[in-house]
């Protein structure tokens, strides 16, 4: 018998008028990668989030804020993927 877990959305943020929003089911599997912003990323954290810091190393990511277009970020894979198909981010 194989039992799957149910989607646990989580919404991280909004950019380019999007609302990123992932499924945190599957987390404790995904890895960093790096996104350059191509939008401004208004940055939220539902609780249950990861905190961003344990995966980026800074602080200031573990709280509600807006990101400039250009910076690189360090995100979970879920995050990054969400931000490059709403058209906010491109990989580096």
């Amino acid at each position: 018998m194989t039992v799957t877990a149910a989607a646990r959305p989580s919404t991280t943020g909004t950019a380019n008028a999007t609302t990123i929003k992932i499924d945190t089911t599957h987390l404790f599997h995904a890895v960093p990668v790096k996104v350059q912003l191509t939008a401004s990323y208004a940055m939220s954290r539902e609780p249950g989030y990861p905190s961003r810091q344990q995966f980026t190393g800074a602080k200031v990511l573990d709280s509600a804020q807006t990101v400039s277009s250009g910076t690189i970020l360090s995100l979970l894979k879920p995050e990054a993927d969400a931000l490059v198909a709403a058209g906010a981010a491109t990989y580096v």
